[in-house]
C-alpha cells in the first residue's frame, strides 16, 4: 500500500487553491474531470522532492449524472472527504479484505486506467478510504515536480481551473494528517491490519506510516473518529482552508 493523497470536498476551489499555493507554497501536479463522476479534481503537492504529501480538491460538476459530492457538501460544507491508497494488485487486496471481514463498496475494476474500491467510514475508523490501482506509469514525485509545468498530468477533461490562481509561495511540507479518535486501539487495529501500516505508538498518539505519507491518531473526547487537522512543516500560523485546519508542526 502507498498513501497517495488526502481529498477535500469544496464548493468552490478558487480561494482554497490560492491559499494552498500562496500560503503553503503548494504546486498543482494533476487534474481533470472524469465523465459522469459528479466532480472535477486537482491535486496539489504540499512539499518538494521526496518530502511532503498531496492534497486533492474535489468540486461538484456534472451533478445531474452523479450528485454524491453535491449532497456531501450540502450536509456539512467544505471538509475532508476521503484518503486514497494505491496498490499494485487491487484484486488481491479485495480478496484479502474479504478474508478479514471487510467488505468494500463502490468496487469498479472495469477501467484498467483506474480501478477502485472504497471502505465505508463505519469500517474505516471515521473517514472514507479509497483503494485504487492504475496501469498508467507514474514517475517519482521528485521527477514530476522538477518537470513542471510540462509534467502536469491532465486526465479526462484536462485543466479546468483558472491558471491565474496558481500563485507559488514559499514552500512548506505536509507532515501528516491527524485523526481525532475516542478509541485509538480500534483505529490502530484498522490501519495495521487492514491497510498494513508501519506504526509507532506514543503516549497519546500513534503514527501510522506508508510510502507517501503519515496518518497520526490522537486521543480525543469526540463522539466518533474524524479528521482533526493537517500538520505542516514551515507553516507559521494556523490556517483554515476548505473546512480543514492546517497547523504548524509542534
Amino acid at each position: 500500500m502507498k498513501l497517495d493523497h488526502v481529498a477535500i470536498g469544496v464548493s468552490d476551489h478558487r480561494e482554497i487553491l490560492r491559499a494552498l499555493t500562496r500560503d503553503l507554497g503548494g504546486l498543482v501536479i494533476s487534474g481533470g474531470q472524469p465523465p459522469g463522476s459528479g466532480f472535477r479534481a486537482m491535486q496539489v503537492r504540499i512539499g518538494r522532492g521526496t518530502g511532503g504529501m498531496t492534497i486533492e480538491l474535489l468540486e461538484p460538476a456534472d451533478t445531474e449524472h452523479n450528485d454524491f459530492l453535491e449532497r456531501f457538501l450540502a450536509a456539512g460544507g467544505d471538509r475532508p472527504h476521503h484518503v486514497t491508497f494505491k496498490t499494485d494488485d487491487i484484486e488481491a487486496e479485495l480478496a484479502r479484505l474479504r478474508s478479514i471481514g471487510v467488505e468494500p463498496v463502490g468496487t469498479d475494476f472495469r477501467d484498467p486506467g483506474w480501478q477502485e474500491m472504497f471502505i465505508h467510514p463505519s469500517q474505516a475508523h471515521g473517514t472514507v478510504i479509497q483503494i485504487a490501482q492504475t496501469n498508467v506509469p507514474e514517475p517519482s514525485m521528485q521527477d514530476r515536480l522538477e518537470g513542471l509545468p510540462e509534467a502536469l498530468w491532465l486526465y479526462d477533461g484536462g485543466m479546468w481551473w483558472d491558471v491565474d490562481v496558481i500563485l507559488e509561495g514559499e514552500p512548506t511540507s505536509m507532515r501528516r494528517a491527524v485523526i481525532e479518535t475516542p478509541d485509538r486501539a480500534a483505529g490502530d487495529r484498522f490501519y495495521r491490519q487492514v491497510l498494513g501500516s508501519d506504526f509507532e505508538p506514543g503516549v497519546d498518539h500513534t503514527d501510522h506510516r506508508w510510502p507517501g505519507g503519515v496518518i497520526r491518531l490522537v486521543d480525543a473526547d469526540v463522539e466518533r473518529p474524524r479528521v482533526g487537522w493537517i500538520e505542516v512543516d514551515g507553516l507559521d500560523v494556523e490556517l483554515s482552508v476548505g473546512g480543514t485546519l492546517f497547523r504548524p508542526v509542534r
